[in-house]
């Protein structure tokens, strides 16, 4: 238990109003969809709240069958849970005993190694490439006979970027029998490159592997905790093993089943973060900041100076953004995308600070 760091959430909107006294505060730190639940999923979660004394379906089965027809699956091969971290854990949990190997880039999320320490396997970190992106032939190398899961977060948190589309097929195709690879894609609805290969791309190919997604970023349900994960029935059935029974509520359900149905809202929250993601760069490339090329709802930024300065001085002004100290990034921070109002908040507040 000591090897494990606690997780450090991002500060919350609560906790700087009573710290500074203020009336009104922007979190842009947690990569949360500024627009809210979809005026669909807002209707059927105000429904569902009058079942709200009964249990949820322990199956989850109108949401499994929902994500089944969206990825052409067979409902058996999706399983849903309390949020993608909480996948992450139930899938080393039931395959990492003590003494197997887990390999993943670092800087990432940090859940990979928590929960691999805490079944007593052996986390195996790689340096991310210079251009922080997934190292895979480094990975590749650090294959043991004792690797049994590889994490590829992609796109990568906190970075944004991406793995190119044919070399994370030919890392699948090479990875030995013995390895599973999971494709943690918790941002990948913001990737419309028609070329791209995802996870469910690389499963519906034969390539024995899980894909884990999340509704609290693309479908704004960050708060409902919604994740998933699709794979074989074979690998999957371990995991099932020791899923908890209710881990889906009936309100996060009936939320995550309408926001499928809600395109036409799915699709201005993506317009309106391309729009943001362009602008942000570029007023903040202007401040004379260097900003990663994101494939997120997020940026990476190199601030050329003390980062947690900055985020101190943010702070004080009411918002908040991510500094990447605790990744071993000094003098970066991660800025969430968000509205036009609230992308020229952040950069008329940068200017006054600079």
């Amino acid at each position: 238990m000591q090897e494990i760091a606690p997780y450090v959430p991002g500060k919350s909107i609560e906790a700087v109003k009573k710290e500074y006294k203020l009336d009104e505060v922007l979190r842009l730190a947690s990569n949360e969809n500024q627009l809210g639940p979809s005026p669909k999923a807002q209707e059927a979660m105000q429904q569902a709240l009058l079942d709200g004394h009964l249990y949820p379906d322990a199956s989850t089965t109108a949401l499994r069958e929902k994500l089944a027809e969206l990825y052409e699956v067979r409902p058996e091969q999706v399983m849903t849970g309390n949020g993608a971290d909480n996948v992450i854990s139930l899938v080393i949990s039931s395959y990492i005993n003590e003494g197997d190997e887990v390999l993943y880039c670092s800087p990432t999320f940090p859940a990979y190694c928590s929960s691999t320490l805490l079944m007593g396997g052996t986390p195996v970190e790689v340096p991310l490439t210079d251009e922080v992106i997934f190292d895979l032939d480094a990975l590749q190398a650090k294959i043991t006979d004792k690797t049994k899961l590889i994490f590829v977060c992609n796109p990568n948190n906190p970075t944004g970027t991406i793995v190119e589309a044919e070399r994370l097929k030919q890392f699948v195709k090479e990875v030995p029998d013995h390895v599973t690879v999971v494709l943690d894609e918790a941002y990948i609805e913001y990737v419309r490159e028609e070329s791209y290969v995802t996870g469910i791309d690389l499963f519906h190919e034969g390539y024995d592997i899980i894909t884990i997604r999340t509704f609290s970023k693309f479908y704004s349900l960050a708060g409902l905790r919604v994740g998933y994960a699709i794979a074989s029935e074979a690998i999957l059935e371990p995991v099932l093993r020791i899923r908890e029974p209710f881990a889906c509520n009936r309100i996060a359900v009936a939320g995550a089943v309408a926001t499928l149905d809600d395109i036409e809202f799915t699709e201005e929250h993506f317009k309106m973060n391309e729009v943001g993601k362009q602008f942000l760069t570029k007023e903040m490339t202007k401040l004379g900041f260097t900003v990663i090329p994101s494939a997120t709802n997020f940026l990476f930024v190199d601030v050329k100076r003390d980062a947690n300065q900055l985020f101190g001085d943010l702070l004080q002004r009411g918002v908040i953004v991510r500094p990447c100290t605790g990744w071993g990034y000094g003098e970066h921070v991660r800025i969430s995308i968000g509205t036009k109002e609230q992308n020229d908040l952040l950069i008329n507040t940068l200017k006054t600070i600079l």
